[in-house]
């Protein structure tokens, strides 16, 4: 096995996304398949880390990054993995392990999938680990989607989406049709301590007979209704925040969108009426996402390695002597940490940035011709993968049934007398778990011919042939969220728009203009 090299050391990361997965036996099974994968190769087991966080983004997995830290501080060389959406479900990670695997610093693991990538490893191995982490990037999307869906329809009908309803309220279970509490589902119902609703009537009390926010917040606190530790966390905003709610007044807003609600009042409709008179502003609005400004937002942030901060939005009008005016539409860095000294010359008109950013559709632009060549080979690539896996599946099964057949003899030399029953129970035990090895191993395999890798590759073929009409045809939020697709790091260096494809992308820009891509390095297409 070249892939072992000198050390036998391994470390096992077992990830489950929620706190709602971590009771089951999601951590259990990835331990197990892990414990077994690492006694049939050999490998020592030092340490397994049990996660419960996300992998949609990088920067939030603080346990993950702990766990990478470990195995490479203490060179443990082998980091295992139960499948591919466990290690990372975004690029950043995705990338990072490979250069750790191309430096041969780790060499990764994904037992399900059967699957070892190491220093040697051909680069369509890499390639096909791409279209991977890409298919799981998607899944993060479409499973965002989804939550979104069901969470708009929840408000549609009434209720507030939210597992965090205000002060007063709590999430309430609902029942099945047999009675039985639903495990998902809830919604919002007062909250049974009287003690938070009497805070709220009392707090809008005040503000109907003039005080101000600060003015109820210290009387809130002298009558007791805060306990001393949470007093500190108890501010003005808080009040104003709540009195303003139009929660409390049957209506929630969801996503920028008000909607009218089914929960319950507490608080008397005299009292609210009373409230409002009181306030400049009785709803809040939120500012519409518009067209031109669909760059900012934090996507595009400043180059200077001194700065990093946003680039923003910029409207400005010309006004002319003759009374006619124009308008022109600029983006620039926000300059919040003042690296830089004047803006001056740093602004960009919107036309520019959309022009230099349009280049990076002729950087992934393929021909049908071409698309179709490294589907052909990508396939050629994927029978051969199937035929091998094929062969093992068949060697499981031929090791299934002799293991049936071992055991039957080894029952008629228990019935012969031959063994005694202390020794054939511990045989038929082995036997029966050499069985199941062969079982899972048979399994797994068959899993792996699955096509979803081949059908991800194939979506990004048809993104990048397509690329170029549609970023004609779409809108300019439409084109933005084309762009996140396809790049990533974008910055504003000065005037200058640069960028980085993402490099499944960039790998097929590079491949279409190497006439020798099939005989390149490492490629087994």
């Amino acid at each position: 096995m070249e892939w072992l090299g000198g050390s036998v050391k391994s470390v096992g990361i077992l990830r489950v996304s929620s706190s709602r997965q971590k009771d089951n036996t999601s951590h259990s099974v990835q331990r197990h398949e892990i414990q077994e994968y690492c006694r049939f190769n050999q490998l020592e087991l030092q340490s397994v880390f049990e996660i419960v966080e996300s992998a949609k983004n990088s920067e939030d997995r603080k346990k993950y990054h702990a766990a990478i830290e470990f195995a490479l501080s203490n060179r443990v060389r082998h980091v295992i993995f139960y499948m591919f959406d466990r290690e990372a479900r975004n690029l950043t990670d995705n990338e990072v392990n490979e250069k750790l695997v191309r430096q041969d610093k780790i060499v990764l693991h994904y037992v399900r999938e059967r699957k070892v990538l190491h220093k040697w490893s051909p680069d369509s191995d890499f390639l096909m680990r791409d279209f991977h982490a890409i298919q799981n990037k998607q899944y993060s999307r479409n499973l965002s989607v989804k939550v979104s869906d069901s969470m708009r329809r929840k408000a549609e009908e009434g209720w507030y989406p939210n597992n965090k309803p205000p002060l007063g309220y709590i999430p309430h279970s609902t029942m099945n049709e047999v009675g039985k509490e639903r495990k998902r589902g809830k919604i919002v119902g007062l909250d049974p301590d009287v003690r938070k609703r009497q805070q709220v009537i009392r707090e809008f009390e005040l503000r109907s007979q003039g005080l101000s926010f600060e003015g109820i917040r210290k009387r809130i606190i002298e009558e007791g209704f805060i306990p001393v530790n949470r007093r500190s966390n108890y501010h003005s905003s808080v009040v104003e925040t709540r009195i303003k709610n139009p929660f409390y007044r049957g209506r929630f807003v969801w996503e920028g969108r008000e909607y009218e609600g089914k929960h319950e009042l507490f608080v008397p409709k005299a009292l609210l009426e009373a409230v409002d008179r009181t306030l400049f502003k009785r709803n809040f609005s939120t500012k519409p996402i518009v067209d031109h400004n669909a760059l900012a937002g934090g996507w595009l942030t400043c180059g200077d390695p001194r700065c990093g901060c946003n680039v923003v939005f910029e409207k400005k009008t010309k006004k002319y002597r003759n009374g006619t005016q124009q308008e022109f539409r600029y983006y620039h860095c926000t300059n919040g940490k003042g690296a830089h000294q004047s803006l001056k010359g740093m602004n960009v008109r919107e036309e520019a940035i959309w022009s230099q950013l349009e280049g990076a559709l002729d950087s992934i632009a393929i021909n049908e011709s071409f698309a179709d060549q490294i589907a052909s080979a990508l396939n050629e690539s994927q029978e051969k993968t199937q035929r091998a896996t094929k062969r093992e599946i068949e060697e499981f099964k031929i090791g299934i049934e002799g293991s049936h057949a071992e055991e039957d003899e080894l029952y008629g030399d228990f019935k012969r007398g031959l063994v005694t029953e202390e020794s054939y129970l511990r045989m038929v035990k082995q036997i029966r778990n050499q069985r199941l090895r062969f079982t899972r191993q048979l399994e797994e395999a068959q899993l792996a011919i699955s096509s979803a890798g081949m059908e991800t590759a194939k979506s990004i073929l048809e993104l990048c042939t397509s690329a170029k009409s549609l970023w004609k045809s779409r809108t300019p939020l439409e084109r933005a969220e084309l762009l996140k697709m396809l790049l990533s790091n974008p910055v504003l260096d000065g005037v200058t728009v640069r960028y980085e494809l993402k490099k499944p992308f960039r790998i097929l820009g590079e491949m279409s203009r190497d006439e020798k891509w099939r005989t390149r390095k490492g490629s087994n297409l």
